[in-house]
């Protein structure tokens, strides 16, 4: 069994869904600590076992280059399998991300032992939360460090991302008076005050980027009532609006709608516009993708000359379903695309 492989396998089999993350960062880190590198375990918050994994060579802290993913995955935990008779395997966060981070591993492995890098190069960072809130990331931003170039590890098809969209994330909620159905002038129906803010949503117009096209609306979720011939008491709803461009703009158009139905409460749970990304990287594909990250989360690297980038194995199409895979050939093709991007962003 290839190290990429028996890597993989071991921390796919190691179940981390959000908020969960702690045995697989443990294990990472004594990885990490084996194949000779300076690590740090970072809680996200005093006491927290919440985990960020920071690594790098020797004493230098403070590197040139970043190359970073996340540990945590969502639901439900899916065992490692495979390789199958085409070289793919199997498991939750083959692709999203522990794939990436097996890639990113190994490519500075190959670095150091080259001595293409040195002490003061380049780093690691593994993070928890990012398929809920970025946690891990934000908790990155306190470290008092700054990256002249920073690598994120998603699956992008071994292409660079030409961007991402932001995020316009929304919770709302009604409250009503239930009553017999029969005798409605008796109550309120949460649902009925509920449904014309969302039907407005719905009807909003969105704007479209040349770059990364139409920014789209989701109604997530939808919850009211008790039974049919109740009306609903209660009513709830999450919308996500994936902004491609005038992110101003759409978030004071959805806060008007929401001021013009004053019996709806709500949360404004995340927002962030379309983060910046370096993409012209010479022999390099590229790609336009339709997720968020948590990049938008790591503050204090939004000047033009810090090169932010996002590439790595597997496609979002597999991410997040019971079918999660990766070819093993995609993760040695990206480990070397993990090499070029950090000898790139070193000038080298």
């Amino acid at each position: 069994m290839s190290r990429f492989e028996s890597l993989l396998a071991d921390l796919v089999n190691i179940e981390s869904l959000t908020g969960d993350e702690e045995n697989v960062a443990l294990f990472l880190a004594d990885t990490l600590r084996a194949d000779g590198y300076t690590v740090e375990l970072i809680p996200i918050a005093p006491s927290s076992r919440r985990l960020n994994i920071y690594a790098y060579v020797g004493s230098a802290r403070s590197t040139k280059c970043l190359l970073t993913t996340h540990i945590d995955t969502v639901p439900p935990f899916i065992p490692f399998s495979g390789p199958d008779e085409r070289g793919i395997v199997h498991g939750r966060g083959t692709c999203d991300a522990k794939g990436a981070a097996v890639a990113q591993i190994l490519a500075v492995n190959e670095l150091v032992e080259s001595g293409a890098v040195q002490e003061g190069d380049v780093a690691m960072m593994y993070v928890v939360g990012e398929e809920v809130d970025g946690v891990g990331m934000k908790a990155a931003s306190k470290m008092g460090l700054h990256w002249d170039s920073i690598v994120f590890g998603e699956p992008t098809e071994g292409k660079l991302a030409l961007g991402h969209k932001g995020i316009l994330l929304f919770e709302l909620s009604a409250s009503g008076v239930a009553c017999h159905s029969g005798y409605p002038h008796l109550g309120k129906s949460a649902n009925h005050i509920l449904i014309p803010v969302l039907s407005d949503f719905l009807k909003m117009n969105l704007p479209v980027d040349d770059l990364l096209g139409p920014s789209t609306i989701n109604i997530g979720t939808v919850h009211g009532g008790e039974a049919p011939n109740i009306l609903a008491p209660s009513s709830t709803a999450t919308i996500s609006i994936r902004v491609s461009t005038a992110f101003d703009t759409l978030k004071a158009s959805s806060l008007e709608i929401l001021a013009q139905h004053p019996e709806v409460n709500f949360k404004l749970l995340a927002e962030y516009g379309p983060p910046r990304l370096h993409s012209d990287v010479p022999d390099f594909q590229t790609i336009n993708v339709g997720f968020g990250t948590d990049i938008p989360f790591l503050t204090g690297h939004d000047a033009p000359e810090t090169k932010k980038m996002l590439y790595g194995p597997g496609s979002i199409f597999v991410a997040h379903t019971s079918t999660e895979q990766v070819a093993l050939a995609d993760l040695v093709k990206c480990k070397d695309g993990y090499k070029k991007l950090v000898l790139y962003c070193l000038g080298r």
